[in-house]
């Protein structure tokens, strides 16, 4: 009896010994924006901005390449000075390791840029793009306390354009909580053109446990020891 105990603790400690292949699932709504639309994400315009983000497709913005992923992508259009963000509210599963990117690029013809305070464009000349992780509870437009991470930002030197650039990130650190992926421009020296698409965080969430190969041979040898036993004293009792 105490053989078969043994081997049944064995069986079920070694059971334990092998879970099943990551579950893994893109938390981004709409990272492509395949909807044709920016179905998911939050934009906002800053004080006296004569600018937005809006979804373009080929050949609507001739000083820009085509989306690089799908037929859309998202982008900022001026009629003026510009202070404009766009953002999505990410929820990071517990538990889970998340690897994300996002592939940006932009076009601000002839103009240089220029970083003044934060995304403002009334105190100063500004002329800057940006990609922030932040606090969801941070004002829209703060470039100081709740950023928890600065992804992308120009400077001045910085190329007049500049082609598809992925930016990879990760949010494992935040598992159990949300956070804000903000992109954003102030443009008050000219026109920029500031594209973003094919934003991904692809989420690794730990599966239940299940009875490893090893534990299943176990419990096999368990059970035929069982009946091994069951027999045994069955011809015991009727000698």
């Amino acid at each position: 009896m105490r053989i078969f105990t043994s081997a049944l603790f064995l069986a079920l400690v070694l059971s334990f010994f092998h879970t099943d292949a990551q579950a893994q699932v893109d938390i981004v709504e709409n990272g492509s924006f395949e909807t044709g639309d920016l179905t998911g994400w939050t934009r906002v315009q800053g004080q006296n901005s004569g600018g937005t983000w809006i979804i373009y497709t080929v050949g609507e913005f001739l000083n820009l390449p085509p989306p690089p992923d799908g037929d859309f992508a998202a982008v900022t259009t001026q009629l003026g000075a510009s202070s404009t963000i766009l953002y999505q509210d990410i929820e990071v599963p517990a538990n889970s390791r998340v690897g994300c990117s996002a592939v940006v690029y932009y076009d601000s013809g002839a103009d240089g840029f220029l970083n003044g305070s934060g995304l403002s464009i009334t105190s100063g000349g500004n002329h800057q793009a940006r990609v922030d992780i932040m606090d969801p509870d941070a004002g829209d437009f703060d470039t100081v306390v709740g950023v928890l991470e600065n992804l992308f930002q120009t400077f001045p030197g910085f190329p007049f354009s500049l082609g598809y650039t992925t930016i990879e990130f990760d949010l494992t650190q935040y598992a159990g909580s949300t956070v804000r992926l903000r992109a954003g421009i102030a443009a008050n020296q000219g026109v920029l053109n500031f594209a973003l698409d094919d934003v991904t965080c692809t989420a690794e969430i730990a599966s239940i446990p299940t009875l490893g190969e090893w534990g299943m041979i176990a419990m096999a040898g368990v059970l035929g020891l069982a009946g091994l036993i069951f027999a045994s004293r069955k011809r015991t009792l009727s000698a």
